[in-house]
């Protein structure tokens, strides 16, 4: 619906962007069906879902973020990053700056253990790209400090994961506490317009290996699928989805600004691919030039 103007209202333009359907980017070993439901049985075939049940959960986290046929797969990650720095009413270009965007990548592979957890085993990393122009960047000047820093190679610490009932089992080379460790695991469930809406949030503290610092953050994951993949998902392995994370965290510590107000304000997209040359190729020419085989290099589960 359209004002006389001819804009969208608010209200309506958010309404048809949750009905748009999600982006197909990886297909598992087997589609769901295509047919269609009417509403009525759509509801009650969707009040059959064990939404509540800590191991369908795990089975829906293992096929949401990856392929669980134990194939090697990949993630691209573009996204954006905020400095925000609280105030009694300080002007908008000192309470928020897009600082710089980042693209991230992962080398995955998942699958489904005997007892039903699901197992990962992964490589990632992260680099910086020039908030206006894109490039990529070796060098950023701090608008808050006016300091000129270089500009690291985000190397992702946890190498793999086993997700339980209660809980995610992570392997990584720092130590970390989660609100999501030790406890059955939930998934916030919405429907509407055949698509389930799901969500997950945690706060986590971790010491970083390098700084030695100790870092705070809330991270919330958000998944977009149709419901018939969702009910077919005992014969897929990866459950087709939008995805994106969203994050609210300390200063990271080559900004150099720890003790100073403030945080950063993280906002990724994320899609599976099922290959190398499926990537942003200035994405792998960079991989290649400052991490040269670590997309090709094997990742074994032991």
């Amino acid at each position: 619906m359209k004002r006389d103007d001819g804009t969208l209202t608010r209200r309506k333009a958010l309404a048809a962007a949750l009905t748009l359907p999600p982006v197909l980017a990886l297909t598992g070993r087997a589609a769901a069906a295509t047919g269609t439901r009417s509403s009525r049985s759509l509801a009650a075939a969707i009040a059959k879902l064990p939404i509540a049940d800590p191991a369908f959960n795990v089975a829906m986290l293992g096929k949401l973020q990856g392929d669980v046929s134990g194939k090697v797969h990949y993630s691209y990650g573009p996204g954006l990053v905020f400095g925000l720095v609280p105030g009694d009413g300080p002007a908008l270009a000192d309470y928020g700056r897009l600082l710089y965007r980042v693209d991230g990548v992962s080398v995955k592979r998942s699958r489904i253990l005997p007892n039903g957890n699901v197992q990962d085993r992964s490589r990632g990393w992260m680099f910086y790209r020039d908030a206006e122009t894109g490039e990529y960047l070796d060098e950023f000047r701090n608008p808050y400090t006016g300091e000129t820093l270089k500009v690291p190679t985000f190397r992702g610490g946890i190498s793999g994961s086993v997700m339980t009932p209660n809980g995610p089992e992570i392997s990584a080379n720092f130590s970390m506490e989660s609100t999501v460790f030790n406890k059955p695991v939930r998934l916030d469930w919405r429907f509407a317009g055949g698509q389930a809406l799901i969500s997950r949030h945690a706060f986590t503290r971790w010491k970083e290996s390098s700084s030695g610092n100790v870092k705070t953050e809330m991270t919330l994951d958000s998944w977009v699928c149709r419901v018939e993949d969702v009910l077919a998902h005992e014969k897929m392995t990866l459950i087709p989805a939008t995805c994106s994370w969203t994050s609210q965290t300390e200063w990271q510590t080559w900004l150099k600004m720890k003790g100073q107000p403030g945080g950063l304000l993280w906002r990724t997209d994320r899609i599976l691919v099922p290959s190398i040359d499926d990537l942003p190729r200035q994405l792998v020419e960079r991989s290649e030039k400052l991490l040269s085989g670590k997309l090709a290099e094997p990742l074994n589960w032991e």
